[in-house]
């Protein structure tokens, strides 16, 4: 069993939609409990009322039946999920397009199950399919914190792109070969489908702004690489004259260049944990030369830093911030890494002077009202 417990991808502002969300589906949990005590036939009747069944199809149930639940473990299962995967998703989205996101899902995925099944189903699961399917598209590489149980009982990584797969090859299966297993299972693969198609169509459009690792951006340097391969293949290479005194290559210039190219090796597979680490090996070996160009290129560092930050290494990720804003002091998520850098000052290196100063100077200089209110309610907590 493969519990996820949270993920690596860090925030630019506190999620408002999911935990509204989570909070309407214990309440109407809640209620559904008091009436099956209470009234077992005013419950039945709810359940009536709010599923999502072909023969009984309502403009309402592909939505009334999201929010309806039929045990513990069902709403548990399905509110962990959306705990896991719903911020970063609505952080990307923003709140109003996350809210129809959702709901669209819940619609979608209902409207397949009512196609694939003759039986009546209730749950969140077809929604926070849409919602995991579009995770996957926009963060295949961030990594998923998991609670196994196997033989043994253990916390592990894995990437997004191997568990939410994973869980759609299950669907897959358990729709083919265990059709009368009890679980809406086509409502599980409607909903990754939409999420996916979603997802793709909002970067193919640029309706969403798209981040270098995010699946349609990979799948493009993947094309780019190959057809540079292949070009690179069929040109005959122009001779090169040779130099008569060759240039004494410099051992430490060599050691760098080596260490920066495995580093992009590590993050173009996918391996952001042993990137990180490389990377803070090359830092340790090269800390006495303060000239040496140790700041990877932008996006690579953007991904190590908050890879250090979600693994609790913050004295680490703090000098990677700002390293990466001492390099590009204009790039695009400074106010985000700002808020990132108070934070750490604040929390785990008990220095709230420094966080004050850079919380205010952000107050003084964003002009993002959103983070500018993240930014006095983090001022306001250092008042504490």
């Amino acid at each position: 069993m493969l519990i996820p417990l949270g993920t690596n991808r860090p925030l630019t502002r506190k999620p408002r939609i999911v935990p509204i969300l989570i909070g309407i589906n214990l309440a109407v949990f809640v209620l559904q409990l008091i009436l099956q005590s209470q009234d077992p036939h005013l419950h039945n009747q709810l359940l009536d009322f709010g599923h999502v069944w072909r023969h009984d199809l309502t403009p309402w149930s592909p939505i009334t039946s999201a929010f309806l639940h039929g045990s513990f473990m069902h709403i548990a299962g399905n509110m962990l999920a959306l705990f896991v995967f719903g911020p970063p998703v609505e952080d990307r989205f923003g709140r109003l397009g996350f809210t129809i996101f959702y709901l669209a899902g819940a619609i979608g995925s209902g409207l397949v199950h009512t196609a694939a099944s003759p039986y009546p189903a209730i749950g969140a699961s077809g929604a926070i399919a849409a919602v995991t399917g579009a995770f996957l598209v926009l963060f295949p590489n961030s990594r998923i914190r998991i609670l196994w149980f196997l033989i043994l009982i253990q916390i592990m990584m894995a990437p997004a792109w191997w568990l939410i797969g994973l869980w759609i090859v299950i669907d897959l299966f358990s729709q083919t070969f265990q059709v009368d297993n009890g679980t809406a299972n086509a409502a599980h693969l409607g909903g990754y489908a939409f999420g996916i198609a979603v997802a793709l169509f909002l970067l193919a459009t640029h309706i969403l702004e798209r981040e270098p690792y995010d699946l349609f951006s990979i799948l493009k340097q993947k094309n780019r690489k190959r057809a540079f391969q292949a070009a690179t293949r069929s040109s005959t290479p122009l001779p090169v004259k040779a130099s008569k005194k060759p240039e004494k290559e410099d051992p430490k210039s060599a050691e760098l260049a080596h260490r920066r190219a495995q580093i992009s090796e590590r993050l173009s597979e996918g391996n952001v944990e042993d990137a990180a680490a490389r990377y803070l090996a090359m830092i340790q070996y090269f800390s006495s030369d303060e000239d040496a160009p140790t700041t990877m290129h932008r996006d690579a560092q953007y991904q190590i830093a908050n890879h250090l930050y979600a693994s609790g290494q913050r004295q680490d990720a703090l000098d990677a911030y700002q390293a990466l804003i001492k390099a590009y002091p204009n790039d695009k998520e400074r106010d985000v890494i700002c808020i990132l850098r108070a934070r750490i000052n604040a929390q785990d290196l008990n220095n709230t002077t420094e966080a004050r100063s850079i919380l205010t100077t952000l107050i003084e200089q964003s002009s993002d009202d959103d983070i500018k209110n993240l930014a006095l309610s983090e001022l306001d907590a250092l008042k504490d």
